[in-house]
């Protein structure tokens, strides 16, 4: 297992000086993970590359908006020079196994911002191991699995793409491909009593030597699918269709498990939404063998029935809920399909920060029809409950509306709406938005970095020009 992300990563340092309150991906370093994303996207070759279908809010280059032979030219580029990707790459690639070349060599893409290096890592592999079979796959490469699989430009360096949760497909694969005997039972195996879970992760202690333990936060997943599945604007449909169930007792022993083995406390559940009975059946059921220390987060969907579980989801250690709000305009919720009363997000939110968890509210603006006043009042909104709330309780991830692939509204789009088309590695589609979301979208993201801060709104212009969407 090579963790690319966490190498480059740490090229770049903590340059924060302390922890703040939220757990997860949103309490990241983000200065450094800024300054990565910089260094990355500078050094693709594709900055003065023409885009093709480029969003108005978009970074051409971490959205992946560029035609295919322009990828391919500077992956191309990029594995002829020696600096400053491929001696880096094939170094890692050499040190990350023995001395016998791999069967296999997989890359999973989570968004297009891994693109580039994720088809970089592959032409490596094919030349210093011309043998070696190479596979792609994750979230990205299932949104994107028809049109993968009919053209061989996009995947000229990988040999096989597996599409979904495809961890059985993954292990034949294996299995045939190797010479070394990998074992597949053709019926799964009984799952022994003593097993915690059937998603117990594995960590080698190089894996996580790479972190800072200061900050280590082990990822979890207890449950695939969302329940909720009708937001007009999301892909989970697509890319994970499948909803399971949450066995409670299963994923506290999991937890505990993981505690024991490597003495990590902190833990972020990556389901899709993890709604009010299940954070209250996993939150008993830690209660009932409580670990000290333990803190966790998770994301999940506005409920009233949260409101008087803050003290027991706090009392389990939950540190960090996200709460996909999305917007209190009437008429968004109405194209959104997902409906909330401003007043009970308000006394939701404020109820989970006073019982001492964080809450990151997750807004999207520039809607179809929305008028810039009435952004700049869903924005107002979220202040407010910045400054009611405890000092730093309220945290924020604030999006401006992107067409994505796969997403209702992209096959029945809104009245008005002109959709002009999407670059073929690409995530969303350029349309004719509202001329007034550029200007808004710098605003947002100054008010992210504030992190609720007393005067978001005043960052110089200097702190404008250090933006990065990664």
């Amino acid at each position: 297992m090579l963790d690319l992300n966490i190498l480059l990563l740490n090229r770049f340092g903590n340059q924060t000086a302390a922890l703040g309150s939220t757990l997860g991906d949103h309490g990241k370093d983000r200065s450094s993970v800024a300054a990565a994303a910089r260094w990355l996207f500078a050094h693709t070759g594709l900055r003065n590359t023409p885009p093709l279908y480029l969003p108005d809010t978009a970074d051409p280059v971490a959205g992946m908006h560029y035609p295919v032979d322009a990828i391919t030219a500077a992956v191309t580029t990029a594995a002829a020079e020696p600096e400053p990707w491929r001696t880096w790459l094939e170094q890692q690639l050499r040190a990350s196994c023995d001395d016998t070349a791999p069967p296999v060599v997989g890359v999973s893409l989570m968004g297009p911002s891994q693109v580039f290096v994720g088809l970089l890592a592959l032409r490596v592999v094919k030349e210093i191991w011309p043998g070696t079979t190479t596979m792609l796959g994750g979230s990205h490469v299932t949104l994107l699995g028809d049109r993968l699989r009919g053209d061989e430009g996009m995947r000229e360096t990988a040999d096989i793409v597996l599409t979904g949760h495809c961890e059985d497909e993954f292990v034949s694969t294996l299995a045939r491909l190797s010479s070394r005997g990998i074992r597949r039972p053709l019926l799964p195996a009984p799952v022994p009593a003593d097993v915690p879970f059937e998603y117990l992760p594995t960590f080698h202690a190089r894996q996580l030597a790479l972190y800072d333990r200061q900050s280590l936060t082990l990822p979890v997943q207890f449950s695939r699918g969302c329940s909720y599945g009708r937001c007009t604007f999301c892909t989970y449909p697509i890319v994970e269709r499948q909803v399971t169930a949450l066995a409670p007792d299963a994923a506290s022993r999991t937890i505990t498990a993981l505690v024991r083995a490597h003495g990590v406390r902190r833990f972020s559940l990556k389901d899709s939404l993890f709604t009010a009975p299940m954070l209250r059946a996993l939150a008993e059921a830690l209660r009932h063998e409580p670990v000290t220390g333990l803190r966790w987060s998770a994301t999940t969907k506005a409920s009233r029935a949260l409101i008087p579980l803050a003290s027991i989801l706090a009392d389990s250690g939950l540190a960090t809920v996200e709460i996909g709000v999305e917007t209190i305009n009437p008429a968004g919720q109405r194209l959104f399909d997902k409906r909330a009363d401003p007043a009970m997000l308000e006394e939701l939110i404020l109820a989970l920060t006073e019982a001492g968890i964080t809450v990151v509210t997750n807004l999207i603006f520039g809607f179809p029809g929305e008028q810039e006043h009435e952004a700049q009042a869903q924005l107002a909104w979220l202040l407010r409950l910045q400054s009611a709330a405890p000092a730093g309780r309220v945290d924020c991830s604030l999006n401006m509306l992107e067409m994505v692939r796969g997403a209702p509204m992209v096959a029945h789009p809104p009245p008005g709406v002109e959709l002009r088309g999407v670059a073929p590695w690409a995530f969303s589609y350029d349309w004719n938005a509202p001329r007034w979301r550029r200007g808004f979208a710098a605003t947002l993201e100054r008010v992210e970095r504030a992190r609720g801060t007393t005067s978001p709104l005043t960052d110089t212009a200097e702190d404008d020009r250090e933006q990065v969407v990664g």
